[in-house]
């Protein structure tokens, strides 16, 4: 049902329209709705659709007084800046057998809306929020040409569904303007920038990086295009022979953590991370295939975390998962956070030598200090082999064809996904 209002001296008043006969076109503006709108005043805030129809007398296109005020008052609503809509427009004529008379009553509806936006077209000023993942929201000043559609009809030529609004008002004589809500129509299908597109897969040689659609940067309700140069690049340091050889611990000015190897994210974009206001969200996950032996040892990720201090390694939410071939550890970073990423264990002084053989001082090759002692990963064997002491063996990445121990991988978890404590 259409519910139709008029503007007299700028002030609402409600005509309810329940007469079932088709009766003559009236002017005024109307709502579309399934039952009667009992707020009209609040209907017309910011409507998704509404009608503008204007009755004319004989065969005259003039505005009369009545015309005009509701011409004003729809331009108001449709074209004010803070009215969140973006308004395409139709434009009909229904007349009879003279179409000239209808194309200039179309027409001069459209150049009456033209000139309201001092141009040659309907142009529409309005305000547009912008949500960006690095800056956060702002808001900026659109101007758009209004898509408008303008069309005649023969009344005559019209089945009798199409001669009447609501099928209670004749449309003969009549202009009809329809406001939709279209953003797409106005202001293009793309609305926003997202990198990457689509959620996207990085491999290096064990590790994997998974990207969703937007992590590296978004931005939301804008036409911006989105920068193409986007480079990411990710190597692992998981073999624990490299590791060992020339060890060292997460650096830390408090803890201790030793480290089971290291994966290195770097990338080029136009975006600069310590630039965002905003906080960056941790949409983006990093994988490690691990053994169940890792898992047992609480292994855990650690990447560089914005402190009250500075950048300091912190643990990261470190999961277990399991696939059909082989156990993987997985956590959440950020944009922010692609540099070196260790997998490690946090350590209490007194456990140290539980992991590392100690030494008398830095003369030892890949001797690290400790609480004032120096110690070393490994030891040689008799026959050259590196050997480790069990509790750092079991953080490393140490398979069946690195050494005689052979991990259960298809042993699956309770949880499949239980956080690392």
């Amino acid at each position: 049902m259409y519910t139709m209002i008029k503007y007299l001296d700028k002030t609402l008043i409600v005509l309810l329209l329940s007469v079932c006969s088709t009766m003559m076109a009236q002017s005024g503006l109307y709502i579309p709705s399934a039952k009667p709108v009992k707020n009209i005043e609040r209907a017309l805030k910011n409507p998704e659709q509404f009608c503008l129809l204007i009755a004319y007398n004989g065969g005259s296109s003039e505005f009369d007084v009545k015309a005009l005020d509701l011409l004003d008052s729809a331009y108001r609503i449709a074209f004010d800046r803070h009215n969140p809509m973006y308004y395409t427009m139709t434009i009909e004529g229904y007349g009879t057998e003279n179409e000239g008379i209808s194309r200039e009553r179309v027409e001069r509806v459209y150049r009456y809306f033209a000139m309201r936006s001092h141009a040659d077209f309907p142009v529409r000023y309005a305000l547009n929020t912008i949500h960006c993942s690095c800056h956060g929201d702002t808001v900026e000043l659109l101007r758009y040409e209004v898509p408008t559609s303008k069309l005649t009809y023969n009344t005559a030529e019209l089945p009798e569904a199409r001669r009447t609004l609501n099928k209670t008002i004749d449309l003969r004589n009549t202009v009809l303007v329809t406001f939709r809500n279209d953003p797409d129509e106005c202001l293009g299908g793309a609305r926003g920038c997202a990198v990457p597109a689509e959620d996207s897969v990085v491999h290096g040689y064990y590790a994997s990086l998974f990207i969703a659609r937007g992590a590296i940067h978004s931005v939301d309700g804008t036409k911006d295009t989105c920068p193409n140069n986007v480079k990411i690049r990710i190597e692992d340091h998981l073999d624990y022979r490299a590791v060992v050889e020339q060890y060292h611990l997460v650096p830390h000015r408090k803890q201790i953590i030793a480290q089971a190897g290291y994966i290195v994210i770097s990338g080029e974009w136009p975006i600069v991370p310590d630039s965002c206001s905003e906080p960056l969200k941790d949409s983006i996950f990093i994988r490690i295939p691990a053994t169940q032996e890792q898992i047992d040892s609480k292994l855990k990720f650690f990447a560089k975390v914005k402190t009250s201090r500075g950048m300091e390694y912190k643990s990261l939410p470190t999961r277990k998962l399991p696939s059909k071939t082989e156990l993987v550890l997985q956590a959440p970073i950020n944009v922010g956070q692609f540099d070196t990423i260790y997998v490690g264990k946090r350590l209490q002084e007194k456990e140290v030598a539980k992991y590392f053989y100690r030494v008398d001082g830095p003369t030892e090759a890949a001797a690290f200090p400790v609480a004032g002692h120096y110690y070393v990963a490994y030891r040689l064997g008799r026959n050259g082999e590196m050997e480790l002491k069990k509790p750092l063996r079991m953080l490393f990445r140490i398979t069946p064809d690195q050494e005689d121990e052979v991990p259960d991988t298809k042993k699956q978890l309770d949880n499949p996904e239980e956080i690392i404590e």
